[in-house]
């Protein structure tokens, strides 16, 4: 008897009993495991990506490279102090809209100060026909006086301390200009 179909030799172990025959196949590469995106994971760096650190530096370049020019610009070469001619006077105009003539210095960074302090007052000369109610200020005659600072009801000081951030810009005035003649005949006064 050769064993036949259903006559196989038996095992002493048993789970080979009751497992079917598996043909043996040959060993297969197994795929690698797919990267997973996780929260707790940080996702690889790309090559062509800079550092944080690389830009960081380059950011503190620039920004040394612009302070820089604004100290060389600043306190090298005079700012601001460099634009005053200190034998003439100067328009100071505001943002606000006023003008004020006198001697400008640098006082520091932030601010100037104007001393011999001047301003324009317009003053009405004309008088408006009270029969004629159409008729304002603007149809009258207008004279505008340069008036000293220091008269005024409150009292000032003939000095003033100007903050920059206030200041729209400034001129330098011509000494044979109508402001700087009016300044030279108040003080003749």
């Amino acid at each position: 008897m050769d064993g036949g179909l259903f006559n196989s030799p038996r095992s002493t172990d048993r789970r080979a009993v009751n497992r079917p025959a598996v043909a043996q196949r040959p060993p297969e590469a197994t795929p690698a495991p797919a990267v997973s995106e996780s929260p707790h994971r940080p996702a690889p760096k790309k090559a062509n990506k800079p550092s944080h650190t690389r830009t960081i530096i380059i950011v503190a370049a620039i920004v040394l490279l612009l302070a820089g020019a604004a100290v060389w610009f600043f306190v090298l070469r005079g700012g601001v102090a460099s634009a005053i001619q200190s034998s003439k006077y100067q328009a100071v105009f505001f943002t606000n809209g006023q003008v004020y003539f006198g001697k400008l210095s640098d006082l520091n960074g932030g601010y100037l100060k104007l001393k011999d302090i001047y301003y324009l007052q317009t003053q009405s000369t004309g008088e408006t026909d009270a029969n004629n109610p159409q008729e304002t200020a603007s149809n009258t005659q207008a004279g505008v006086e340069l008036i000293k600072l220091g008269n005024e009801v409150h009292g000032p000081e003939d000095e003033m301390i100007l903050s920059k951030d206030q200041v729209l810009f400034i001129e330098n005035l011509k000494s044979d200009g109508k402001v700087s003649q009016k300044i030279d005949e108040f003080k003749k006064q």
